[in-house]
């Protein structure tokens, strides 16, 4: 990193813990892990899940709500709107037997997540790398149970953009979520049947080290050899 790029971050103010939250709260709606009409957790079991504040948590809730993402009731709690704003941005889900658009799909992912590695190991905190390592530890369980392991694979990169501590790439990383889906289950599938589940988890895991280890550049090549070759094995279809 240069010196005024260095300059340039002890600037910068830290985004607010109610923002952050804001940000984590809309990823997941966006993700449907809080579905239109469904009730959040209470303020006090999101206080212990964030370790934050009623003051925080309220300010992040009432961000939302001016955003039209959440309703409250009075004596009921906060639901997720059940007509939650329309995302001006759309992107249909990429055709599979179409070779040149999932080549298109995949460089644009590979910009993405190699962008998102880096900065996450530029900017975690101790307890973002630790989601991080939850996540990785989920998919090893998940691949011991004979399990495919999409869900927490889709996790653990939803982790390393929260990690960004960007805004935009955390909410453009739940937007994604739904859009490549498949394509998981498809190079999932493939590195299964090809016995190759051992060597992607070994990506992942060189993921995870670079961001623990705070290694920009690491992070951002292992995250890119990491979409060459989820590249590859999407190519080996049949």
């Amino acid at each position: 990193m240069s010196g005024m790029d260095t300059a340039n971050r002890r600037l910068a103010p830290p985004r607010s813990y109610a923002n952050k939250i804001a940000d984590i709260l809309r990823a997941e709606i966006d993700r449907g892990v809080f579905r239109p009409g469904e009730r959040l957790p209470t303020e006090s079991s999101l206080c212990a899940t964030f370790g934050v504040s009623r003051a925080v948590v309220r300010e992040a809730i009432s961000a939302l709500k001016q955003g039209g993402v959440l309703e409250s009731y009075q004596g009921r709690g906060i639901f997720v709107s059940g007509q939650p704003p329309e995302a001006t941005f759309r992107l249909a889900e990429a055709d599979l037997s179409d070779r040149d658009e999932l080549d298109r799909v995949l460089e644009f992912l590979l910009a993405h997540e190699s962008a998102a590695a880096g900065l996450a190991a530029e900017r975690r905190s101790p307890e973002e790398l630790a989601r991080i390592k939850s996540a990785l530890d989920a998919m090893e369980d998940a691949i011991r149970r004979n399990e495919t392991g999409i869900d927490e694979d889709l996790q653990f990169h939803a982790q390393i953009s929260a990690a960004t501590n960007n805004e935009f790439f955390i909410s453009f990383a739940a937007f994604l979520e739904n859009r490549v889906r498949h394509l998981i289950r498809e190079a999932r599938a493939n590195s299964s049947r090809a016995g190759l589940t051992d060597l992607v988890q070994q990506e992942h895991r060189e993921i995870y080290k670079a961001i623990a280890e705070g290694n920009k550049d690491a992070a951002r090549l292992a995250a890119e050899q990491h979409l060459r070759n989820a590249a590859t094995r999407l190519r080996q279809r049949g």
